[in-house]
């Protein structure tokens, strides 16, 4: 019987686009359907342990009705890790984005992004039509929007050793200087302009930054996890201990312990350029 049900979740939760994450677990299995059961007696619902389509649409009206900010902090492998921090939002990724983990992961490194939206709501639209995805993205507020439970894989990296290995970032920052415009328009200011970024041994064209309200969101978020899966506060580097800005053949292969750019495991990508990550990274390491 569990088995039928089982499969039914999973077909349902494809035909409808919810996640175990929506009842705080991590796969379908016994504990799903009887999570499943608990929320449906709780609403008057016949308990079956399936979601059908009356089970989905109560699921999404409570969703929605308890998607706000919260301080309780972020979630790892199912449970709240906590987080000091003013802004913090849920909104998780449908099925078929990523891989759900029931197995406890021990990430080892942290990939760093842009979205090259204009917003973590744009971010998570494109991530969801693309089928790809990450854990995290800051907001141009600051706000940490959690997209995935830390203990799922992310397809974020292009690079499945470093994916099983790592959890994803991203800055939402839509990158070309013509968006500035619109970021004042909508209140938030205009963007920091970047000059002199080096990445790969090329200077690029000037592009937008990174407003110092995400800057320090990034420096809780990073402290938190890094705390927490015991990642080491490093960063790739050079001889003199300053960022190498070009691709770091240990994070490649998933072998690096610490935090990284996406730039740092391939030549076809740029970001997060002008992050001064080793400040960063210091800062952190001698608070």
């Amino acid at each position: 019987m569990s088995l039928t049900k089982i499969i039914y979740n999973k077909r349902s939760s494809k035909k409808y686009g919810w996640s175990p994450s929506w009842l705080g677990m991590t796969g379908f299995n016994d504990d799903l359907i009887s999570a499943i059961q608990s929320f449906q007696s709780e609403h008057k619902l016949e308990p079956d342990g399936m979601v059908g389509p009356v089970t989905h649409r109560r699921l999404e009206t409570n969703r929605e009705a308890h998607h706000q900010p919260r301080t309780s902090g972020i979630l790892c492998h199912g449970k709240y890790v906590p987080l000091d921090w003013r802004s913090l939002k849920t909104d998780y990724l449908k099925p078929g984005t990523h891989k759900e983990v029931k197995r406890e992961r021990s990430p080892t490194m942290i990939v760093t992004h842009w979205d090259a939206a204009l917003s973590a709501a744009s971010c998570k639209k494109i991530l969801e039509k693309r089928n790809i995805s990450t854990h995290f993205v800051i907001d141009n507020d600051g706000t940490i929007l959690q997209l995935l439970d830390c203990n799922h894989i992310a397809w974020h990296a292009g690079n499945r050793r470093v994916n099983g290995a790592s959890i994803g970032i991203d800055f939402s920052n839509a990158y070309y200087t013509k968006y500035n415009d619109t970021y004042e328009k909508r209140g938030f200011g205009k963007r920091p302009v970047l000059e002199d970024s080096v990445v790969h041994g090329i200077t690029l064209k000037p592009h937008l930054g990174y407003y110092p309200v995400q800057i320090e969101a990034y420096k809780r978020l990073v402290s938190t996890l890094c705390s927490y899966y015991d990642i080491e506060l490093n960063y790739p580097m050079n001889k003199d201990r300053s960022l190498l800005t070009g691709v770091h053949e240990p994070a490649v292969r998933g072998r690096f312990n610490g935090v990284t750019c996406h730039y740092h495991l391939t030549r076809k990508k740029i970001d997060t350029a002008g992050l001064p990550l080793d400040d960063i990274i210091n800062e952190l390491k001698n608070s």
